[in-house]
């Protein structure tokens, strides 16, 4: 059986303004580990290789995005951009 459900997909832009919205920022100067207390007062970290707005975030990596930002899921997590950003 073959399923027709498409992967999410995210932009590195998208994720770079959702750290931003946590009030994440990077642990030192050019290091790819964004922590931060959010608005909500949730500690949150992200390992993020941020190049451009446009490149898409494969879906592996998406995953383990959300989980380390608290999201149950990627749907849940691309639910909160639209609504929030």
């Amino acid at each position: 059986m073959v399923s027709n459900i498409m992967p999410i997909r995210f932009k590195q832009g998208e994720i770079k303004k959702l750290l931003a919205h946590f009030l994440m920022k990077p642990q030192q100067k050019g290091s790819n580990l964004f922590c931060g207390i959010g608005k909500d007062g949730i500690w949150r970290t992200c390992k993020f290789d941020y190049h451009k707005n446009r490149d898409v975030i494969a879906s592996g990596t998406a995953k383990a995005i959300a989980n380390s930002l608290k999201f149950g899921n990627v749907l849940e997590m691309k639910e909160y951009i639209e609504k929030h950003l």
